[in-house]
């Protein structure tokens, strides 16, 4: 902080924006969950990211741009799950931490697509989009009323929207059942009981123009009678203002039946042309209809004037409008937007034909029928813009933009093919001709239409079986084959490949640009094209009353005037702290979650990537190992049975020939499994008979060393068959047999339990007395809490490895790693507790 000023600097918000500048992602990643306002730090950090790529055209910035979108994405969802009204006030609230910037506008500026597409945005965009009216009326009421216009005074309407000096809190929205909350202040209700009907309902009809979707319906039914006015003028009321020649920019027909009867008549014979003469009610009956000359412009030519200059003076209004740094910047702005480069394209080619026609020379009146012409197909085409607001049609337009992007660059290879065809093939069928200017247009026209199945240039050589007729069928022939075939399923495959790729892209790339459509209508004066100059005028008037006059009203009228464009909302600040404390646990969460998934663990000494290996190597290598593992198995057997076998000689040394030793079988690693366990099976029944034999053999005839052998005999072939538990079974009756009086031994108890008492000691159910962290005993507060008094606030996390800690240590450790400090596992909350 400095001492002059007062201000406080934020260390975590500067390191933060400075490692983001320096290309340090993983600083940048701490610094952004140690700071505030998460979203707004992780949407300027996709900005600059996104210009560094732009600026180096590198793309190793992908992943940084990935991360922190992904970021304000996760963030914004779970706060719209969490309290809806709030987010939605939230995405529009200046930050002032950021220039009061709004999330929002941050969104916008960085391209992010994803965040402008989710449903949070949407719903904003949604309540923005339909102004003061409630939601309860339907497309097709609203549509009615933009007819009935009277209608719309009975239609239901929001009470409060949210403008710029909005400063209620959060807290107080939560139960509301809209975005654009209902005021229900006491002085409210009496002033709206105190209001008469009538001014209410006119109020509603004035709120019901100044909503964006009514502004766009006028626009729309406005445009669609322009168009129709337009095409009346081309068709039925563009006459000449001037002499000159009928023939001159004749219609086909009539040029036609011209050329008709100039090649009728002798060579000598002069070639007369009809010429106005007298005014247009004396006219000669053989010129036609559309050549009659009039003294002025028709009163629909002139509306159309009139229209179009209105236009003019809304396509400045939007320039002026556009908040930059500079006027370039504003131009260079206004001019990245298509339809507004297509605005000007139309603008400028009709003031240009309707000045030509002006001029008295029946050239300029042709140029200007072209012009006007070309303009009214631009006029058309520009009407796509409007279904930008329908759901269905929006998203349309993106494939047909990127389609049209993929359709210049096959016109380019197309025209190669149609000159390759085209110059020869008519040089082959017509021979050498007199330099015209119209050859091109004979040569293109020969070419491009045989693609649509037009196969006139067949007619021209079908029964010339010269060499030229020869090559020019082959032409056609190899013509045909490689345009309608190869380009045209060429150019099938492009947009098919488009359409796939932009499926699942285009709903969010439509959604995103819906901003822009809402901002414009948003801004845009109430009264369609062309009483929309009336409204410029009122807006111009009242900008410089604004500045020249320093009169209270007029400065109210004016930003109220501005508060209607806007969508920014300052809150207070116990309504941005509670926004400020719900983002930053929902940034904690964020956080741990991108520890827990992607993040390498910091104690990872190994800084070289290790090589990523296919599937097959994987078990490749695992089935090496498993060999390994049963070689050395095999070998430890091996060693086990040469030492019983040792062991066995040493019993059968000391018994004789009374010790039976099985015979030790060596396994064929090639024999079957089945046939293997057959012959153990069978030895262990031999085994089992003679065991089972020598145990039914009377002891009263046998002396204590016969009987001792036979124990040891039993005790041998038990051991070699694994037979424990009737190995145990025998040897008990054995001992039985030698010693009857072990059951009154075993019945005999040497005391007797007459009471006993039980002594419990408690102690904490963790597995450490001490938080590992801060080094603080767990039955008292960690350090920050002692210091901040804290004392009942402080409790106990556990995790799943039953370690446990201050609640307040380990929510700081596992921002820096999500480990646990004494096992080093991932830390994964079991419960949390006093």
């Amino acid at each position: 902080s400095t001492a002059g000023s007062g201000t406080i600097m934020d260390a975590d918000r500067e390191l933060f924006l400075w490692s983001v500048i320096a290309g340090r992602r993983d600083l940048a990643v701490l610094f952004w969950s140690r700071g505030k306002n998460k979203i707004c730090a992780a949407l300027i950090a996709t900005l600059i990211y996104k210009l560094h790529a732009r600026d180096e055209n590198d793309t190793s910035y992908k992943q940084s741009i990935e991360e922190f979108e992904g970021f304000a994405v996760q963030m914004l969802d779970k706060l719209y799950q969490a309290n809806s009204k709030a987010c939605l006030k939230a995405i529009i609230r200046q930050i002032p931490a950021y220039g009061n910037a709004t999330w929002l506008e941050l969104a916008v500026a960085a391209d992010a697509k994803q965040f402008i597409a989710q449903r949070a945005v949407q719903d904003l965009f949604n309540d923005i989009w339909f102004g003061y009216i409630n939601e309860r009326a339907s497309h097709i009421t609203i549509i009615f009323s933009t007819f009935m216009i009277l209608c719309s005074g009975f239609l239901p309407y929001n009470k409060q929207l949210v403008t710029a000096d909005d400063k209620k809190a959060i807290d107080d929205t939560i139960n509301k059942p809209h975005f654009f909350d209902r005021q229900t202040s006491k002085q409210k209700r009496i002033a709206d009981r105190t209001r008469s009907a009538i001014s209410q309902y006119f109020c509603n009809i004035t709120t019901f123009i100044r909503a964006p979707y009514v502004k766009y319906l006028y626009n729309l039914y406005a445009h669609m009678i322009f168009l129709l006015l337009f095409s009346y003028v081309i068709l039925c009321d563009f006459f000449p203002l001037y002499n000159f020649p009928v023939d001159t920019c004749a219609p086909f027909s009539n040029s036609e039946n011209r050329e008709d009867s100039i090649s009728g008549k002798d060579d000598n014979e002069p070639i007369t042309t009809n010429l106005w003469t007298g005014n247009a009610h004396n006219t000669s009956k053989s010129v036609s209809y559309g050549f009659q000359r009039r003294k002025r412009p028709a009163a629909t030519e002139i509306i159309l004037v009139i229209w179009v200059f209105t236009l003019v003076c809304e396509e400045i209004r939007q320039l002026f409008t556009i908040e930059a740094q500079s006027t370039r910047n504003a131009v260079i702005a206004y001019f990245k937007t298509f339809w507004n480069k297509l605005d000007v394209l139309a603008l400028v080619l009709f003031f240009v034909g309707f000045a030509l026609r002006y001029i008295p020379t029946s050239q300029c009146f042709c140029a200007a029928r072209i012009v006007l012409s070309v303009d009214l197909s631009i006029w058309f085409i520009r009407s796509l813009d409007m279904f930008a607001a329908v759901k269905r049609l929006g998203p349309k337009l993106v494939m047909i933009g990127e389609m049209v992007h993929d359709l210049k660059f096959f016109m380019l290879m197309f025209f190669v093919f149609i000159l390759a065809f085209g110059v020869p093939f008519y040089g082959l069928v017509y021979g050498v001709q007199e330099f015209s200017r119209h050859l091109p247009r004979k040569i293109i026209n020969l070419a491009y239409w045989q693609i649509f199945g037009e196969l006139q240039a067949l007619d021209t050589f079908e029964k010339n079986y010269e060499p030229n007729g020869y090559a020019a069928f082959i032409l056609l022939v190899a013509y045909m084959t490689i345009v309608s075939i190869l380009l045209v399923n060429l150019l099938i495959a492009m947009f098919s490949n488009t359409f796939d790729r932009l499926q699942h892209d285009t709903d969010r790339i439509w959604k995103f640009q819906r901003y822009s459509l809402i901002c414009e209508y948003l801004s845009r004066p109430s009264l369609p094209p062309p009483f929309i100059f009336f409204s410029h005028v009122w807006r111009l008037t009242l900008s410089i009353l604004a500045r020249c006059c320093k009169s209270s009203s007029i400065q109210t009228k004016y930003q109220e005037h501005l508060d209607r464009i806007r969508y920014k909302i300052s809150l207070d600040d116990k309504s941005a702290a509670n926004i400020e404390i719900a983002e930053d646990a929902l940034g904690d969460e964020v956080y741990y979650n991108f520890l827990k998934i992607g993040r390498k663990a910091f104690d990872d000494t190994d800084l070289d990537e290790e090589r990523v290996q296919s599937p097959q190597d994987n078990i490749l290598n695992k089935i090496r190992t498993l060999e390994n593992r049963i070689q050395l198995m095999n070998t430890q057997q091996v060693h086990m049975c040469e030492y019983l076998e040792h062991l066995m000689d040493g019993l059968k040394a000391m018994g004789g020939d009374r010790i039976k030793v099985p015979q030790r079988r060596r396994l064929d690693p090639e024999e079957s499994f089945d046939d293997t366990n057959n012959n153990i099976d069978q030895s262990k029944q031999n085994y089992r008979r003679e065991s089972l034999i020598d145990d039914d053999r009377p002891r009263s005839n046998s002396n204590p060393d016969e009987q001792q052998s036979q124990m040891i005999n039993l005790f041998s072939s038990r051991r070699h068959m694994s037979e424990n538990s009737q190995t145990s079974a025998q040897s008990t009756n054995a001992n039985n047999n030698s010693n009857p009086t072990s059951d009154t031994v075993s019945s005999s108890v040497p005391f007797t339990l007459k009471r006993w008492n039980l002594v419990g000691i408690w102690s904490w159910d963790v597995a450490h007395d001490v938080c590992a962290i801060c080094r603080t005993a767990l039955s008292e507060s960690c350090l920050r809490c002692q210091a901040a008094s804290n004392l009942q606030e402080c409790i106990i996390v556990w995790g799943t490895c039953n370690h446990s800690f201050h609640n307040c240590c380990m929510s700081q450790w596992v921002k820096q790693r999500a480990q646990c400090p004494l096992c080093q596992t991932d830390w994964v909350i079991n419960r949390i507790g006093q």
